[in-house]
């Protein structure tokens, strides 16, 4: 007779529950959001080009738009490149090809923000700080993509890129640092002018090179 094993039962297990979760409207990931970012920033730039004062909701949210795109977004894993019949394939938002969302926005905010320029002979302050994001980022992304060429095309990653990613790292936390600590012990004044509006070209630039996750 066969010895009582205590962890077996009659009781059938259950089937475990499906972690896929279908993405809204069974579009590709993250279609929803570029929706809202192009409805978003096609009417602020609509409203420019009439010559009509945007309300400030709408240039806050472009905003948030803008440092979500060129931001969170930004980060991918390196994944080598694969070609073949047997490739992975995976759905970009709205089905379009990967990054056509931000370049889309940084396409029509460089445009819009020449226009006004043009027109006005001056930026604004928001479009500024936006023009600031964009071009930080595409700065960044890059020289991002000089230095990791190497990885993505599956040949290991070097001692120089790793070297170069450092020193862009160790850059943007004493940039950050020192401007944050110098606001918040209220000397801004010690900071010198060509870095009053460092602190955004630094965010950017480092979030656009962060083609990987930290």
């Amino acid at each position: 007779m066969d010895a009582f094993d205590p962890l077996s039962s009659s009781t059938p297990t259950p089937s475990p529950i499906s972690s896929t979760i279908p993405p809204p409207l069974r579009l590709p990931t993250g279609s929803v959001r570029a929706i809202l970012a192009l409805t978003l920033c096609g009417t602020l730039w609509y409203l420019i080009f009439l010559g009509e004062p945007p309300p400030t909701i709408v240039v806050e949210s472009a905003l948030l738009v803008v440092a979500f795109y060129f931001g969170v977004r930004s980060s991918a894993p390196i994944v080598p490149v694969q070609e073949g019949a047997g490739a992975d394939k995976v759905r970009q938002p709205l089905f379009l090809p990967r990054g056509a969302v931000r370049g889309i926005l940084a396409a029509g905010f460089l445009g819009v923000i020449g226009y006004v320029f043009y027109r006005d002979g001056a930026i604004p302050q928001a479009l500024l700080l936006v023009f600031q994001v964009v071009v930080s980022y595409l700065v960044g992304f890059a020289a991002s993509a000089a230095i990791l060429r190497r990885a993505r095309a599956g040949k290991g990653f070097g001692k120089g890129s790793s070297a170069a990613r450092n020193v862009i790292s160790v850059a943007a936390i004493g940039i950050t640092s020192g401007v944050c600590v110098a606001i918040a012990v209220g000397r801004f004044d010690l900071v010198p002018d060509y870095f009053r509006n460092g602190l955004a070209w630094t965010i950017a630039f480092y979030f656009g090179s962060r083609l990987a996750p930290s």
